[in-house]
């Protein structure tokens, strides 16, 4: 009984082990301490609507980081402090077609420093030069700012009782002690946020609503700090207790029955672990005779750290990415796409070129704008039928094969990426002197592979 108790307890202690509380992970239940939305947009008339909801029972304190799509640089960042089961919304918009995108909010949450009634305008001196960034070879101007995505970071869960806990409490938050003196109220984040989006145009009735993704183990210490930083991102600051690097962190993969953990010296590593897609496949709809388009957006949220020379001083893109960014405002990487009709027909191999942090792969003939977006971060594919679908090799392209190396010489193969498909359908004979829109949004199908060196395809253990 005694040796079958002490092989009991053994077993348990390696599942401890080979199960840290804390490991970066996409939590598929959509709660975590950051939160990534793939896709904003102001193009064709557009609005798009942000809530981010704190479901714990303890206020949260967050950074919010707004990213263009060419290199990801900083276009806004505010903190945000959220009461327990407080809600926050949000929609970026623009005044005119020739016009930067704005943040807008009535909501009376706290924000540091507060959104004004005339809305928190994006800047282009983080692209164009005029701050700590020197220009970084892509477009100057304001109308960069109309696309690309938002990162959510949960640094901080404040005491509840604590000055700072009274002063966000709804229903008439004073918003006093949220600056310097409110690090000194909090401990470490729970991971209880979570967020959504929608992309809006009301003159068209057009309405593409997704999920935002949420990491769950991102940190196990509190990360607050008065002011965030210009030049930061919340994939540099992801660190956990569990990794046996300093400042490193260990990553959670799905793959088969068990969960790979990964352990990283680099945080950012780690995250781009949990987004790591061996492929990825979704459906396309662009029959004429429906009115329909379909758009692919394809978001590489840490692709920055390793492509653009603020953060990479090497004169090549680092793996798995291969290209920095330079003018006239690229860095690309190739993806094999193979399309498929819907009766088992396909079109040959093409290799697809992403440019960009956020891509949106248009079904369509030599356009410079997307047909469901107007995205102008287009890549266009000529469709292969009127109805089917598309499977995306993110670990090779062309002779361009990608890897994530891990210390311990495993590999994931593929990129760092998230998005989802959108398509729309016009009906023009809906009744007499009508015009109906359709559409939806769908997150992609996708596959995960992890092998024990880059010479040797024998999948991880």
């Amino acid at each position: 009984m005694r040796q079958r108790c002490l092989t009991l307890l053994s077993i348990f202690a390696a599942m401890a082990l080979a199960n840290p509380v804390y490991a970066i992970s996409l939590n598929p239940r959509g709660l975590g301490q950051v939160l990534v939305f793939p896709y904003y947009t102001v193009n064709k008339g557009q609005d798009t609507l942000v809530s981010i909801v704190n479901n714990g029972e303890l206020g949260s304190a967050l950074y919010v980081w707004i990213n263009e799509g060419y290199n990801g640089r900083q276009v806004g960042r505010f903190n945000l402090f959220l009461a327990p089961h407080d809600v926050w919304t949000a929609r970026i918009s623009a005044l005119g077609n020739a016009d930067g995108a704005t943040l807008f909010s009535a909501d009376t949450s706290c924000t540091q420093a507060a959104i004004p009634q005339s809305g928190l305008a994006f800047y282009r001196s983080s692209y164009a030069g005029g701050s700590i960034y020197s220009a970084d070879g892509g477009p100057s101007s304001i109308m960069r700012t109309r696309e690309g995505y938002v990162q959510v970071a949960e640094v901080g869960s404040v005491i509840a009782g604590s000055p700072l806990d009274l002063a966000i409490r709804h229903p008439a938050p004073s918003c006093e002690g949220t600056r310097e003196s409110a690090g000194q109220y909090m401990s470490k984040p729970v991971g209880q946020i979570s967020g959504s989006a929608v992309i809006v145009n009301v003159g068209e009735g057009t309405f593409f609503s997704y999920a935002a993704d949420a990491l769950a183990g991102f940190t196990d210490e509190m990360l607050f700090n008065a002011e965030v930083l210009l030049g930061s991102t919340p994939f540099q600051i992801t660190n956990n207790q569990a990794s046996t690097f300093p400042g490193g962190a260990v990553a959670r993969v799905p793959s088969g029955d068990v969960p790979l953990e990964l352990d990283f010296n680099a945080g950012m590593d780690a995250a781009s672990a949990v987004f790591m897609e061996n492929t990825i496949a979704n459906d396309y709809l662009v029959a004429a005779g429906l009115g329909s388009h379909t758009d692919w957006v394809i978001t590489f949220p840490t692709k920055p750290l390793y492509t653009d020379p603020y953060y990479v001083p090497q004169p090549q893109g680092q793996p798995p990415f291969v290209q920095k960014f330079h003018a006239p405002g690229v860095s690309n990487v190739l993806a094999n796409a193979i399309q498929y009709d819907q009766e088992e027909g396909h079109g040959a191999t093409t290799a697809l070129t992403l440019p960009w942090v956020v891509n949106v792969v248009s079904f369509q003939s030599g356009d410079d704008v997307s047909g469901v977006l107007g995205s102008k971060l287009t890549v266009p594919v000529a469709p292969f039928a009127d109805a089917g679908s598309m499977s995306l090799d993110l670990a090779h392209g062309g002779d361009e094969t990608h890897v994530l190396p891990v210390p311990d010489g495993r590999v994931l193969h593929g990129l760092p990426a998230t998005g989802f498909m959108v398509y729309n359908i016009i009906n023009a004979n809906a009744a007499p002197g009508k015009l109906a829109n359709y559409g939806g949004t769908f997150p992609y199908r996708s596959t995960v592979s992890c092998t024990t060196s880059a010479s040797d395809s024998t999948p991880c253990q």
